[in-house]
């Protein structure tokens, strides 16, 4: 366990709560903007922002995995390993994986509204996680 490897995942966590925070910034703005003719750009952009926050949270599981175990590199397998590292409690993260890889792949009006609301609970996960993964990384 090196200096360096530490260093790089505390930079990976810094990384992930500034995302986190770009996220939840936007989220908190798009409420009173429902009935606003510019709603779409705010939704687009609160999507945006949580596809690169979700990939940025299995960057960091990935990453500390690596640190604490050995290197995991497929999406699936990091949250599996997240799971038994107790950085996760539940199988929300799959859900919530698919749903990111879904918007990147395709894109729809309905997609992006049945997303939206999902994104006001995934952030709540996001959070949970930080708040986890922060604690993890403070005992090493």
């Amino acid at each position: 366990m090196s200096e360096t490897g530490l260093a790089y995942l505390k930079q990976t966590l810094f990384n992930y709560r500034k995302a986190l925070r770009t996220l939840d910034e936007i989220l908190n703005k798009i409420e009173p903007k429902r009935t606003h003719e510019d709603f779409q750009i705010y939704q687009d952009s609160a999507i945006k922002r949580y596809e690169y926050t979700s990939k940025a949270a299995i960057k960091l599981m990935s990453r500390y995995i690596e640190y604490v175990d050995k290197k995991v590199n497929d999406p699936i397998l990091v949250l599996k390993k997240a799971f038994e590292f107790d950085l996760i409690e539940d199988n929300i993260w799959l859900i919530m994986i698919d749903d990111r890889n879904m918007t990147t792949h395709e894109y729809s009006k309905t997609i992006a509204e049945e997303l939206l609301e999902d994104i006001f609970n995934y952030t709540i996960k996001l959070k949970e996680f930080q708040n986890m993964i922060t604690s993890k990384i403070d005992e090493l």
